[in-house]
C-alpha cells in the first residue's frame, strides 16, 4: 500500500475518544479514500434485494390486516341488521 500525504491528526482522536488512549495513534497512516467506481445495476421496485419468500411473509401479513378490517366491518353491519329486525319483530 503506497503511503499517503494525509496525516492522522491524533488530538482531535483523543478528543473525541478519550478511553481509548493513544496506543499506535501517533504512526498510523489514513487510509487511502475509496476506489471510485460505477453503477452497474440499479434494482427498483418492493425490497429488490430479498429472497421471494421474504416478500411473500409481507404480502400474506397486509393480507391478514386487510381480512381483519373487512371481517370487522361486515360483522358491525350484520349486527346492524339483525339487531334492527329483531326490534321490528317485538310485540
Amino acid at each position: 500500500m503506497p503511503p499517503t500525504d494525509r496525516v492522522l491528526d491524533v488530538e482531535k482522536l483523543r478528543a473525541l475518544l478519550p478511553t481509548l488512549g493513544a496506543v499506535g495513534l501517533p504512526d498510523a497512516d489514513a487510509a487511502p479514500p475509496p476506489a471510485r467506481g460505477r453503477v452497474l445495476k440499479l434494482k427498483l421496485g418492493f425490497n429488490p434485494n430479498s429472497s421471494s419468500v421474504g416478500t411473500t411473509v409481507v404480502v400474506f401479513l397486509w393480507s391478514l390486516v386487510a381480512s381483519g378490517a373487512v371481517l370487522a366491518f361486515a360483522s358491525a353491519v350484520l349486527a346492524h341488521r339483525f339487531a334492527r329486525k329483531r326490534e321490528e319483530t317485538k310485540p
